[in-house]
């Protein structure tokens, strides 16, 4: 059995993982990398380069406005202290990417240029623009790790995080190009593997690969989840044709000034979009389509032709066209070239695209196991019940570097546990080849992904939440009694059921966690609690594996 040993294991590869491993192993720790996709994938290779960095006080922006509105826009359920690590190493985390190979707009002499039109939520415009997206800045991470003395490990998957006395000591992993399973021992543990935004495929515009690994990692190690209810929709995703169904076609800012959302009889549904979040626009499509105005595609139609002969809406369709190409390039190919035009309203549908939830960790990215670190969406508490449009670059350089300096310094300490610790894990991953049951692992995946849109989507209600409950049980059940081809190399199969057991308590835990807020707050939403609830103090929703089960506890934000 091959065994790897590090100072420091850093389990995925977007922008989070890779900033903690350069981090680590410039502060002198040896640093392993397991990623299940190549270096530089995950929800950062689609990313479209706009990035909050410090605020411009020359225009009197202050770092307390930048914080105040990310609580604001968070409806308060964000961690302090992580908000102002953020907002503090905002810069350095600018300056980090573009260290990488990334590069921002800047003016002639070379100074950084912000947006002129701040993100939805934003009172002033932190955000910068690149010219380079997407595959550009996947290449740039890959460009920055390369240049480390990381071992990576592509295309390896993690199925167990290993635990001795109490204390996270590395995980077990499956090489998919070998066939073999392998063991990682490490003094220190990075969970940076992303979020679960592909527990809703096809209604997500997130990477196949984000499911959830890192929530279920977590959990069974020991870890607390917190906010798993806040799943962030983007308001504007496509609804058809079938193959294009979630790519995402704006945030509220795409509306411009006079944008506005209509149902399916031609009535005004909402006007003055652009200042909302993402989530109470969200919140106004979900529960018009629940009474009845939704489109024959099962969405509303967002509508931009106000903008057209107004000088502020025609100087606003002027910055779409040069700063949201890839958003118009999905409606042209969807809905075609009057719509990308802005002539013809585009027929829209919330897609589910961040969480806000995740592991809970202090400010230096400790769980409260030792040993284990997350960074980047697999971190919750930072972005509270919203995130504010361009502040997700931010996170994953400000935390992951953080995670990689702490991990680094607290692995100095520790010893590193003998191969023996992974025997179980390894029999586990062992036993999949060949298996002999009735259920295919991807059948048992696409279920869980439609009872996720069905039950636990951007309209929650109590019945709705215990189906929900009661439909995972089931599915765990199922993934009991896998049926799954009798070869190792390239087997996809197996790579299903490695990422079951993270999907389903994943799944679980924002069933939980939704079921527990009797209320409606940020981007979750109760058709039963439609309100705040104003009578107590605002509380986190924390989670916790039990005997197998997911269970709850809550405590008052900003403890």
């Amino acid at each position: 059995m091959e065994v790897r040993k590090a100072d420091v294991l850093v389990i995925g590869s977007g922008g989070a993982g890779i900033m903690a491993a350069v981090e680590a192993e410039r502060a002198g720790a040896k640093v392993i990398v397991a990623s299940k996709e190549p270096v530089g994938y995950g929800d950062t290779r689609i990313a479209l380069g706009i990035m909050s960095t410090s605020p411009d006080t020359a225009a009197g922006d202050t770092e307390e406005a930048f914080v105040e509105d990310l609580i604001r826009g968070g409806e308060y359920l964000n961690d302090p202290g992580l908000v102002r690590a953020l907002v503090g190493d905002a810069m350095d985390a600018t300056l980090n990417f573009e260290g990488m190979g990334h590069v921002f707009s800047r003016n002639p002499e070379g100074v950084l240029t912000r947006m002129s039109l701040p993100p939805g939520g934003h009172r002033a415009s932190r955000a910068l623009h690149s010219p380079f997206m997407g595959i550009s800045m996947s290449h740039a991470l890959r460009s920055g790790m390369a240049r480390a003395q990381v071992e990576v490990l592509e295309e390896t998957v993690c199925s167990e995080l290993l635990v001795k006395d109490g204390e996270v000591v590395g995980a077990a992993a499956f090489r998919m190009m070998t066939g073999e399973p392998i063991t990682l021992l490490a003094k220190s543990t990075i969970v940076a593997a992303g979020g679960g935004g592909s527990l809703y495929y096809p209604h997500t515009d997130c990477m196949p690969s984000v499911v959830g690994d890192s929530f279920g990692l977590g959990l069974r190690a020991g870890a607390e989840l917190v906010d798993m209810e806040q799943i962030q929709f983007l308001p504007f995703g496509i609804t058809h044709p079938p193959a294009l169904l979630g790519i995402p076609c704006g945030e509220p800012s795409m509306a411009g000034p006079l944008g506005r959302l209509l149902n399916s009889r031609g009535e005004v549904v909402l006007e003055n979009i652009m200042p909302l979040t993402r989530a109470q626009v969200a919140r106004v499509v979900v529960e018009e389509i629940r009474k009845g105005g939704a489109t024959e595609h099962g969405g509303l139609l967002l509508d931009l032709t106000p903008n057209l002969g107004s000088p502020e809406g025609e100087f606003f369709l002027a910055m779409l066209k040069e700063f949201a190409g890839a958003f118009l390039d999905g409606v042209r190919r969807a809905y075609g070239k009057e719509a990308a035009d802005f002539k013809v309203p585009w027929d829209v549908l919330p897609t589910a695209h961040y969480n806000m939830g995740g592991i809970k960790t202090d400010a230096s990215c400790r769980s409260r196991v030792a040993g284990l670190y997350a960074c980047g969406q697999a971190q919750g508490g930072v972005m509270g019940g919203n995130r504010l449009g361009s502040t997700s670059l931010t996170e994953i350089f400000v935390f992951g570097k953080r995670a990689g300096r702490t991990a680094a310094a607290e692995a100095e300490g520790r010893k590193s546990a003998d191969e023996g610790v992974a025997a179980d894990a390894i029999d586990r991953l062992r036993s999949l080849q060949g298996s002999k049951g009735t259920c295919r692992p991807i059948d048992v995946k696409r279920n869980l992904q439609r009872l996720m849109w069905n039950k636990v989507g951007p309209l929650r209600d109590a019945d709705a939440l215990e189906q929900a409950l009661e439909g995972i049980e089931r599915l765990k059940e199922r993934a009991r009694d896998l049926s799954i081809a009798d070869f190792s190399r390239c087997n996809q199969e197996i790579i299903d059921a490695i990422e079951l057991p993270h999907m389903l308590a994943a799944a679980e835990a924002m069933a939980v966690s939704a079921g527990e807020r009797r209320e409606s707050r940020g981007a979750h939403v109760r058709s039963d609690f439609p309100d705040h609830d104003e009578e107590n103090p605002v509380q986190n929703v924390l989670v916790e594996l039990k005997n197998g089960t997911c269970t709850t506890r809550c405590m008052e934000a900003g403890e």
